[in-house]
């Protein structure tokens, strides 16, 4: 089964790799883990299609309100 542009939720480094290495669409959730990442350059080792979300809420609404594939 091919996960090719499945959302994958995390909030770590690792949780990002092993999206991007199954093929996933990375998405970071900044929760009090990694809130100093909101709004800022991802560091390299993070997959350059990660995005980021504030929150689990946010992260949800943007999944729920896209138009096009990702």
């Amino acid at each position: 089964v091919s996960l090719h542009g499945v959302p994958l939720v995390g909030d770590s480094l690792r949780d990002m790799q092993a999206a991007a290495a199954a093929g996933c669409v990375p998405h970071l959730v900044c929760t009090a883990r990694h809130p100093e990442l909101l709004g800022q350059p991802l560091p390299p080792q993070f997959p350059s299609q990660t995005r980021v979300h504030a929150d689990l809420a946010a992260c949800v609404d943007h999944l729920l309100n896209r138009t096009a594939p990702l």
